[in-house]
């Protein structure tokens, strides 16, 4: 997996995925200052909505029925991103990509666009990108179906079933000057109702291209909603049983709490593939610890989550597990018990490879739970990133310890908080007391009984609220 391999220079311990992600950037950049592999090679397909990006930076895009009629690839290959890469190559910037411009221009930080070329970079690929504006892509992630059993604060009714069903019954949240939240209308007005059916046409057109790419397919990774939750997923572990592939990386994303028996059918396809694979990625989606992620991802348990991570740690051997936090401003308190959570996971679980990673992607939107909502709270990170320091793998830790591209992350994230740009935190603050006290009215939660630290700011909330 990548950043196992390690090198020294000088004395100091430094991750290879790090110092190769490096090295990619600048071969990026012999092209030109804005080119990305993950622009041609890595796509995010959300079947339900027919709708495409390439990494989760930019917006989703739609897929025009018209197009993949006249060729399934146009799932990836649609007429809008080949503009965006033509825009690369000529060392423009499109605009949807702007998180990574951020980046690039603070001068600090290698931006994501290193890190995902990296991730599906192998010799040669630059030429051919250079000249093909119609690639299979290298990495997959793919939303079978919109069903989910979570209702977390960030997502919206067309990623999640449960969220479909509470505002069928109360209606859109109330925000400041009028405004709604979530109102499905507006699922109707730009065309992205969920289509969960079997003759859903982009799920057709799927199954007909996936036979296409899948032999230069290095990942392959299933989100939802909840993927487990659908059958797509189990015939895709299917599918890869009756195609070993030597160098496929399959994973899905999960809330880990899936309802009824799907975690043990999960666990049953996943030692069944351990010979027809390279290897098997679970990413768990947690943003906090304990009873705060709970209220943060409403319906999760956390402890039934907590018994079913370990058992996949326990179990399988070509496996490993990464946490994705999508970092919001209900993470800062509980994020220094969470890094010390996968310290103590690394050190129970990590014998001769590393078999838990995480990553931390901020959240941009909604606004009022963006993290920039309480830069005050900056300090927790800085907590957060001295324990990693001070944990920094090395020889004596191996497999232990945090790697320097981790420990650059989070840096990236206190900087990225930091930097001064036009963040209404004002009315952040109006609708974050809006939504969270409708949250709790129709949720039966508190917020103040889950966040009693942020009960100042809870007034502070209330009172501009109000004025």
């Amino acid at each position: 997996m990548k950043g196992d391999e390690v090198r020294n220079i000088n004395g100091k311990f430094e991750s290879q995925y790090f110092y190769d992600s490096e090295s990619v950037l600048e071969s990026l950049n012999s092209v030109s200052p804005s080119f990305c592999l993950a622009k041609w090679y890595n796509v995010s397909i959300h079947i339900p909505t027919g709708r495409t990006h390439s990494c989760y930076h930019p917006p989703t895009h739609p897929i025009p029925l018209k197009e993949i009629a006249i060729d399934v690839s146009a799932l990836h290959n649609t007429q809008y991103k080949k503009n965006q890469r033509r825009l690369m190559l000529k060392g423009d910037r499109p605009i949807e990509c702007s998180f990574c411009w951020q980046i690039e221009d603070s001068g600090n930080h290698l931006s994501d666009r290193a890190y995902r070329s990296k991730d599906v970079f192998e010799p040669g690929l630059i030429e051919e990108a250079k000249n093909n504006l119609d690639p299979n892509p290298r990495y997959v992630e793919v939303n079978f179906n919109q069903a989910c059993n979570l209702k977390c604060s960030y997502c919206s009714p067309h990623l999640s079933t449960a969220w479909n069903q509470e505002i069928d019954k109360y209606g859109p949240y109330r925000l400041a000057d009028n405004k709604t939240h979530n109102d499905t209308q507006w699922m109707r007005n730009q065309n992205m109702v969920p289509n969960n059916s079997p003759d859903n046409p982009y799920l057709l057109a799927f199954w007909e291209w996936l036979p296409k790419i899948y032999p230069t397919l290095h990942t392959f990774r299933m989100t939802g909603g909840e993927p487990l939750m659908d059958k797509n997923t189990f015939r895709m572990f299917d599918y890869v049983k009756e195609h070993p592939s030597e160098k496929l990386h399959l994973s899905i994303t999960s809330n880990c709490c899936p309802p009824g028996d799907q975690w043990s059918k999960f666990m049953t396809s996943v030692i069944s593939l351990e010979h027809s694979i390279n290897h098997f990625m679970l990413f768990c989606s947690l943003d906090s610890w304990g009873p705060q992620a709970e209220y943060i991802r409403n319906g999760l348990n956390f402890d039934t989550l907590y018994k079913n991570i370990t058992e996949f740690l326990r179990n399988g051997k070509r496996h490993s597990l990464t946490f994705i936090i999508t970092f919001n401003a209900l993470s800062y308190t509980g994020f220094v018990e969470y890094i010390k959570n996968i310290h103590k996971l690394r050190n129970e679980y990590n014998t001769d490879r590393q078999l838990i990673w995480f990553d931390i992607p901020m959240l941009n939107d909604p606004l009022w739970i963006n993290a920039k909502l309480l830069p005050e709270l900056v300090t927790e990170l800085e907590r957060a990133l001295e324990f990693m320091i001070a944990n920094t793998e090395g020889e004596h830790n191996r497999f232990k310890g945090f790697k320097d591209f981790e420990i650059s992350k989070v840096q990236r994230l206190i900087d990225w908080v930091k930097k001064d740009d036009k963040y209404d935190r004002k009315t952040a603050m109006k609708n974050f007391y809006l939504f969270f006290s409708q949250h709790d009215e129709r949720r039966g939660t508190s917020f103040l009984n889950t966040f009693p630290e942020l009960t100042n700011f809870w007034i502070e909330c209330e009172k501009t609220q109000r004025n």
